[in-house]
């Protein structure tokens, strides 16, 4: 449970989330440009740095979907302790009905 409080205050607070998609979108983008003025002077090494920006692209979309995992199962698991909570609440309502009488 430790590590399910863990995630939920880290996306709650989403200041690292945030930096860590424009990191790497700017390492995506400063790599293309710097991929494309050395392309100008040789062809070949411009495309093969073309590889850093695909690999920042597939980091960021692979991110997208942890994150998007991590929110399902907070929104689960945050679901489940408030169901579990009320249940608890009308079970010691009744308890209590019970011992009036």
């Amino acid at each position: 449970m430790d590590l399910v409080n863990y995630f939920m205050n880290l996306y709650k607070s989403r200041k690292q989330v945030i930096l860590l998609t424009w990191a790497y979108l700017l390492l995506a983008g400063v790599t293309v440009l710097i991929a494309g003025i050395c392309a100008l002077i040789n062809q070949s090494v411009g495309v093969a740095m073309l590889i850093l920006p695909l690999v920042a692209i597939i980091a960021l979309c692979m991110n997208v979907v942890a994150w998007s995992f991590v929110r399902f199962i907070i929104d689960v698991v945050t679901i489940r302790v408030k169901e579990k909570d009320e249940k608890e609440k009308a079970l010691k309502k009744e308890q209590k009905k019970l011992a009036k009488k």
